[in-house]
């Protein structure tokens, strides 16, 4: 028996408010990271040094600032990406299995499973995908080597330098062994800054 029309309307009502909600925390991420929107451009960034980069993508770093997860130190500086002096990418090494499961646990309880889990043999890679409206959190652990990273993007940046790449939509950044300039004064270091905040 066909549902009266009125109760089919407020149905499809209700679907359309659902189907609109993003929780709060997606929204934050939707918006930017640690403060930094996505889309601004490097001048944005204070403090940070161009550490890399070709044609219209550049990598941004912090040699003064030191980022934590659940208050341990991340092994390498956290780099920041821009496409056409648009910011559209953050990418974190992930240093430890026990932290590494720790953060997969956050994710998981802040944006529910990932959306897309993936495995490649020849490298012994998995990877994980979560989705928001704007972002995309990818979770990626080579067992053989046991390197750890995370990558954040701005999906409609991060679709551009897709397209214009012509590749993965992952560009990868510089690798940047220390996490702190070693040369600087210690007075002008900055507080450690929680990278799970997002």
């Amino acid at each position: 028996m066909p549902m009266p029309k009125r109760t089919a309307a407020v149905v499809w009502m209700v679907v359309a408010v659902l189907a609109g909600f993003v929780p709060a925390d997606a929204a934050e991420l939707d918006s930017g990271f640690l403060g930094t929107k996505w889309a601004s451009p490097a001048t944005a960034l204070k403090g940070f040094t161009q550490v890399g980069g070709t044609g219209k993508v550049a990598y941004y770093a912090d040699p003064q600032r030191a980022y934590t997860f659940f208050g341990i130190e991340v092994p390498n500086q956290v780099v920041y990406g821009f496409y056409d002096d648009k910011f559209f990418a953050v990418y974190i090494d992930v240093n430890g299995v026990d932290i590494f499961y720790r953060i997969k646990s956050y994710i998981q309880k802040k944006y529910g499973p990932p959306s897309k889990t993936s495995r490649e043999a020849r490298e012994n890679l998995t990877t994980y995908i979560w989705r928001t409206r704007q972002a995309q959190i990818k979770f990626k652990h080579y067992e053989t080597s046991g390197e750890m990273k995370i990558g954040l993007y701005y999906q409609p940046v991060a679709a551009q330098v897709n397209a214009d790449r012509q590749k993965s939509l992952e560009v990868e950044p510089p690798k940047i062994l220390s996490p702190i300039s070693p040369d600087r004064p210690q007075e002008t270091l900055f507080r450690d800054t929680e990278i799970m905040d997002f």
